[in-house]
């Protein structure tokens, strides 16, 4: 008889009570239920094993069911081995690749179950098949997804621990020390074991303690998301260090505060070269804040990974900030893309990895390029980043930008320069005032002997002895001119309170022959106050100088009119305004009138210093003068003077 018949045969008159049930296995699509003979023949067919194998009934019974197996596991005698396993265990179950009609493989969870009739006869095997293709694909995805994510964590952990210029460790959300990387023990000299789990209070003085300053920056970066401070802090053996400091609030996706990341510095030999500048640096002597950002210019902190040819592999926030690049625009690019192109050309970025190979380090500073191509100064610091077995994983880079400083030098070496160049020109004014007067003075002397050789002889040469005469009386005058402006520079003046109508008496007791000559009228307008808080010298000047430059540049055709008014502006400047009625001064003259030796009208004697001398003095008070001029009505000059009580 065939055994396939037998199989049904005998497996049909034991279970003539349960057709039932195999009507409901038939039905079934989702499973491949299906009876062998102990040969491993197949002996029935449903459903779901069509639906899964894609064989129909006629083409597979008698067939023997190592055809649903891989060549692979025919080789290796498979089937067989899971029928021996289900006949010693009662049953066997599996997971692997099966085979469908057309060649395509899917994964399969296979159970074995061998069947007895009631004497105990082996009268053959139960096979159900199920298709976990879509588990298995989901599982080897979450798998990849799994294995990528380590693989990231690997190298952030790596490119953190690499770094050994500065501490980067994780505080939790109390200020506990979380982690600790090279760079910490080396700046701060604690080891992991040492530190990990204490509160980071360690690593400032007894009194920023007491004080409550470590809990303030953990409030301030949780406030503001981060921190950034300088100051003294300490290490293991008690010495202290200039650290430049970033705490960061890190949070979950759940917005929980979880912890802080800190980033220390130490610039203790910046900070000793700093404090040396100051000292030495008359002239740029500021405050302690305002030198150390000068050198330091403190800025975040662009952190990346670099693979072993110099393509980038991790980007953070610090980085997006200083380049602008985000972390999808520039992962897998050359880190080249940051260096001009004359940089490149030279081959600098391959000699940096190529150095800090070569020295475990390479730092560097110099211009780096944006995304939006503008220019930056940055300080460069590459480690190289290494397995246990030492073999080189890549290179951990931190850029850190430092054009502000860079900005601030260069406007060091320029008031240098401005410095030297003024006194250059202070050291002449004084040379030329004082060594000229002696000659004019000789000069003076042998105008007045040749007047008294000539005798009555002079006569015919009286015109051309008044002019020389006159130009050595002008000489003279720019001389002196030139000496109330070395004064000028020179001097301190006392404040004190000035009466300003006293003053103009003085001022017009000086000009009274000038007045007399012109019948000029000097008159008082509208005075909202009398009494002024300056240096009564230079306000003299300034009240003489004004007056008779109104006087000198009357309009030809009308008598001289000079008023002088006081008001309070709104915002609380003093104001003292002289008016007169003379020429006027051109809308293109009226910015040049304060330089020196500029004169606008050539046909009136005069040096060009007066209105120097007015806003110089001016300028050194911290006061300001403002003009207003109309050509052939006149002129007024506004003063204000700031920082003064009715």
């Amino acid at each position: 008889m065939n055994p396939e018949l037998e199989l049904v045969s005998n497996y049909s008159q034991e279970n003539q009570k349960e057709d039932i049930y195999r009507l409901l296995i038939e039905g079934i699509k989702d499973y491949a239920i299906f009876l062998i003979d102990p040969e491993g023949h197949i002996a029935t067919w449903n459903a779901g094993a069509k639906k899964i194998n894609q064989y129909d009934q006629e083409e597979v019974m008698g067939k023997h069911f190592s055809v649903f197996y891989t060549p692979e596991s025919i080789a290796k005698n498979y089937p067989a081995y899971e029928l021996e396993q289900a006949l010693k265990n009662g049953r066997f179950e599996d997971e692997g690749w099966r085979v469908r009609k057309d060649g395509i493989v899917f994964w399969a969870n296979v159970i074995f179950t061998p069947i007895y009739n009631e004497s105990g006869k082996h009268l053959g095997f139960s096979k159900i098949t199920r298709d976990l293709s879509e588990r298995k694909k989901a599982e080897d995805d979450l798998y990849k997804a799994y294995e990528n994510l380590k693989d990231s964590e690997e190298r952030f952990r790596r490119l953190v621990e690499g770094v050994t210029d500065y501490a980067i460790f994780m505080l939790d959300s109390a200020g506990h020390v979380a982690t600790w990387n090279e760079g910490a023990r080396r700046i701060k000299g604690y080891e992991a074991h040492e530190i990990i789990g204490k509160y980071f209070g360690k690593f400032y003085s007894r009194d920023s303690v007491l004080d409550g300053y470590p809990e303030y920056e953990l409030k301030e970066a949780r406030a503001h998301g981060r921190f950034e401070d300088e100051g003294w802090r300490y290490r293991k053996d008690g010495t202290a260090f200039w650290a430049n400091v970033i705490i960061t609030a890190i949070y979950n996706d759940k917005k929980e505060l979880i912890g802080f990341s800190k980033i220390t510095r130490d610039l203790t030999e910046k900070k000793q070269l700093e404090e040396q500048l100051f000292r030495t640096n008359e002239e740029l002597r500021e405050s302690e804040e305002k030198s150390r950002l000068l050198i330091d210019s403190v800025q975040d902190y662009a952190i990346l990974m670099l693979n072993t040819e110099g393509y980038i592999m991790s980007w953070n926030t610090g980085a997006e900030r200083i380049k602008g690049y985000t972390a999808q625009e520039v992962i897998g690019k050359h880190f080249s893309v940051f260096y001009p192109r004359e940089a490149i050309e030279n081959g600098f970025p391959a000699f940096e990895l190529s150095k800090a190979i070569q020295d475990g380090r390479f730092e560097d500073e110099g211009w780096r390029v944006r995304k939006d191509g503008a220019a930056f100064w940055a300080n460069v610091v590459l480690s190289p980043v290494y397995n246990s077995d030492h073999r080189l994983l890549g290179f951990a880079k931190i850029t850190r930008d430092l054009t502000e400083r860079r900005r601030n030098e260069d406007l060091m070496q320029k008031n240098k320069e401005l410095v030297r160049i003024n006194n250059d020109l202070d050291n002449f004014v004084y040379t030329a005032s004082h060594d000229l007067k002696s000659p004019i003075a000789n000069l003076e002397g042998l105008l007045l002997a040749l007047k008294e050789d000539l005798g009555a002889n002079c006569v015919p040469h009286q015109n051309i002895l008044s002019m020389m005469d006159g130009s050595l009386q002008t000489l003279r005058k720019v001389i002196n001119d030139l000496s109330e402006v070395t004064k000028l520079q020179q001097a301190k003046d006392e404040i004190e309170h000035v009466n300003l109508l006293q003053l103009l008496e003085e001022v017009k007791a000086n000009l009274r022959d000038t007045i007399k000559t012109s019948n000029a009228e000097i008159v008082v307008g509208d005075m909202d106050y009398e009494m002024l808080s300056y240096s009564r010298k230079n306000m003299r000047s300034i009240l003489y100088n004004l007056v008779s430059n109104a006087i000198k540049y009357r309009d030809p055709q009308r008598a001289p009119k000079v008023t002088l008014s006081t008001k309070v502006s709104e915002n609380g400047d003093f104001i003292l305004s002289i008016i007169d009625n003379g020429l006027g001064i051109p809308a293109h003259q009226v910015p040049k009138i304060f330089a020196m030796y500029k004169r606008v009208h050539d046909h009136v004697e005069g040096t060009g210093i007066g209105l120097y001398l007015v806003k110089k003095i001016l300028d050194n008070s911290g006061d300001d003068i403002k003009v207003f001029s109309t050509v052939g009505q006149g002129t007024a000059f506004h003063l204000h003077f700031k920082n003064q009580k009715v």
